[in-house]
């Protein structure tokens, strides 16, 4: 199984606040940097030799969620979260089919 790494989550807060606008604090935009560190650990975590989150979908779910949740940047939590499960995602041989507005309402009801 492919994960992200903290770089990469990093470079899709830059490019999206890039595409989109928003707030960027150089030189990495973090508000809570601790919070990414935890994840990038949690999501590959196992107990008593098991995985914490044994299916991609459990996986990209904690990828989202903890960076909303968590606002681990200054700015650009939601898209940046959004675009890490999905990446994610692709990584792994999974496509994600649907429409933008579906996501947008998913994702503004994760935050």
């Amino acid at each position: 199984m492919e994960y992200i790494q903290k770089a990469d989550v990093v470079l899709i807060n830059r490019l999206t606040i890039e595409d989109v606008g928003g707030n960027f604090v150089p030189p990495y935009n973090f508000l809570h940097e601790e919070n990414l560190d935890y994840l990038i650990e949690a999501v590959q975590a196992e107990m008593f030799g098991a995985p914490l989150y044994p299916e991609i979908y459990h996986k990209a779910g904690l990828y989202m969620f903890n960076i909303i949740a968590n606002h681990i940047f200054q700015d650009g939590n939601k898209r940046t979260g959004l675009e890490a499960a999905l990446l994610f995602l692709q990584l792994n041989q999974y496509d994600l089919i649907l429409d933008s507005e579906t996501l947008t309402q998913f994702t503004l009801s994760v935050a």
